[in-house]
């Protein structure tokens, strides 16, 4: 029996694990104004985030086609 409860505690090791890897290996959680260069310019794209209820803009970059969501500031 005991063999179940380490069954179901390698598990949930190993969930945390792969969430705390792709957390850190996502790189939209890391995207913020500072690291916008000058190579990126701002497009039509405009949308409300679900989850945090706040006006982002898309930014790409026309040399590679990376695209960046950068909170919109001032705006109401």
């Amino acid at each position: 029996m005991k063999w179940i409860w380490y069954y179901f505690l390698f598990q949930i090791c190993l969930l945390l694990l792969f969430w705390i890897f792709s957390k850190r290996k996502d790189r939209r959680y890391k995207a913020n104004n500072d690291s916008l260069s000058k190579d990126f310019e701002p497009t039509q794209e405009v949308f409300i985030d679900p989850i945090s209820k706040v006006l982002i803009r898309v930014y790409v970059n026309r040399k590679n086609g990376e695209r960046r969501y950068i909170e919109e500031k001032g705006e109401e």
